[in-house]
């Protein structure tokens, strides 16, 4: 009971303050390491019975996602932002806290990944104020772990229409080029790097560690002023185009589309 409370009066606290909590160099967890693969999709697990929690977690792994498990305790916020999931599967009844707050908390971090709400909810109110959100559903307990996946394919399907979108409209990757008013904008090799990795990423963090490691091919840390100054260069160019390349300071970079 103890614990609960506890975890309860955290999570209010960061709901209210949005506090910003370091970021661990090494994150120990048994299913999966400190260094995440960016070419698979990311999937962030919150629910607090383990045994169904982490019966999931393994099958998305089988099905080669990477994945990362929480019951959503306090350690969860320490990895949103370096793990950047691409979706997030959430219980809506977690002990001590509605799921639906932990995804606003995440939302207002920055990540705009879709969100499926694993919950045996019968409340409509609540599964109405959850739909409002969004790119948020619903998945309804039981459920089998095939329909789990159609679901979270279908997700993914909609999200790569949207970058479909973008991509035919205002970029051009193998041309090294963006389009805008009928007009072609040339992007330098180091420009089309980076901003054909926040393509593949938008919506979600990239840190600067895997932005150094994509358009110059290794860990200089020392790198760090040459990605503002491209950042800089590719926002004057995104210009007129309805994205935009924000700073999660510390952390990394992020493309979003424009209010």
């Amino acid at each position: 009971m103890y614990e609960k409370n506890q975890k309860t009066i955290y999570w209010k606290y960061l709901l209210n303050k949005l506090v910003r909590l370091p970021i661990p160099v090494a994150m120990g967890k048994s299913n999966r390491t400190a260094v995440y693969d960016y070419m698979k999709k990311r999937i962030l697990i919150v629910e607090d019975d383990v045994e169904f929690g982490s019966l999931i977690c393994e099958f998305l792994q089988s099905e080669n996602f990477d994945t990362y498990y929480s019951d959503g305790g306090m350690e969860l916020l320490q990895f949103i932002e370096s793990f950047a999931p691409c979706l997030i599967l959430i219980d809506r009844n977690l002990q001590g806290i509605d799921g639906l707050d932990i995804v606003k908390f995440i939302r207002k971090k920055g990540n705009e990944a879709p969100v499926i709400f694993i919950t045996s909810l019968i409340d409509d109110a609540k599964v109405i104020e959850g739909l409002a959100m969004s790119d948020c559903e619903y998945l309804k307990k039981p459920f089998g772990l095939i329909e789990l996946k159609m679901r979270i394919e279908r997700c993914f399907q909609l999200k790569d229409a949207e970058k479909l979108f973008f991509s035919k409209k205002y970029y051009i990757p193998e041309l090294l080029a963006l389009k805008k008013d009928n007009q072609i904008i040339n992007l330098s090799k180091s420009e089309n790097s980076l901003l054909h990795l926040l393509f593949n990423n938008q919506e979600k963090v990239c840190s600067l560690e895997l932005i150094i490691s994509k358009v110059w091919g290794d860990s200089n840390l020392e790198r760090i002023n040459r990605v503002d100054v491209l950042i800089n260069k590719l926002r004057v160019k995104l210009k007129g185009i309805p994205y935009i390349i924000e700073n999660r300071k510390k952390v990394g970079y992020v493309l979003k589309k424009r209010d």
